[in-house]
């Protein structure tokens, strides 16, 4: 079967994204990308391996878009000012790709050079901007986990509708980030004396 013009496998994935994104990853569905490409749904064979094939590219993009965000935040900053513009570009990934960012939460299979390149990415890009810290990198996995489930859970209660306390969600946020830098020094000091 020819490919219609127009449709290629990026237009498919950047399709599936804004589903996944407006209807949550579990409403990803090949029939739904299909309809929103306006192909029938055996088309897009030729472009990703069904579904399976379509969540797994879906899940490289946003590896790879993530670290884009990751790395575009942090450029040209060190230590706090980096860690700050990490957790802020994280947090703002998750709120506006909810479903995309999804497809990241779950580790990358060891079998796919492809989807562990684009992890280790995310994690060379953190481990990075740690350095400053002078942590080790046994250290700096464990303080990538820590940053990870903090602005992660933040995020995800965020979009929730979580925070039902008036007060200001972006204080809280400074707040939270502020009390992660504390404990990176902590961690700095600790190793230095």
């Amino acid at each position: 079967m020819a490919k219609r013009v127009g449709i290629d496998k990026d237009a498919v994935v950047r399709a599936a994204a804004k589903i996944a994104d407006d209807h949550g990853w579990d409403a990803l569905t090949l029939a739904r990308v299909a309809r929103k490409l306006h192909i029938r749904s055996p088309s897009l064979y030729n472009h990703v391996g069904g579904l399976e094939g379509l969540r797994r590219e879906l899940k490289l993009l946003a590896l790879r878009d993530l670290n884009t965000a990751l790395s575009r935040a942090t450029v040209g900053k060190s230590r706090d000012d980096a860690v700050r513009g990490l957790a802020t570009a994280y947090r703002i990934f998750v709120k506006r790709h909810p479903g995309t960012y999804a497809a990241t939460t779950v580790a990358a299979p060891k079998n796919d050079p492809a989807m562990e390149a684009a992890a280790s990415n995310i994690v060379e890009t953190i481990l990075s901007v740690l350095s400053g810290y002078g942590l080790d990198r046994r250290e700096g996995l464990h303080a990538i986990r820590a940053l990870r489930s903090t602005v992660h859970g933040f995020a995800a209660l965020e979009i929730a509708g979580g925070f039902g306390i008036p007060l200001d969600v972006d204080k809280s946020f400074e707040w939270l980030v502020s009390a992660l830098l504390a404990g990176l020094s902590a961690a700095c000091s600790r190793r230095t004396s």
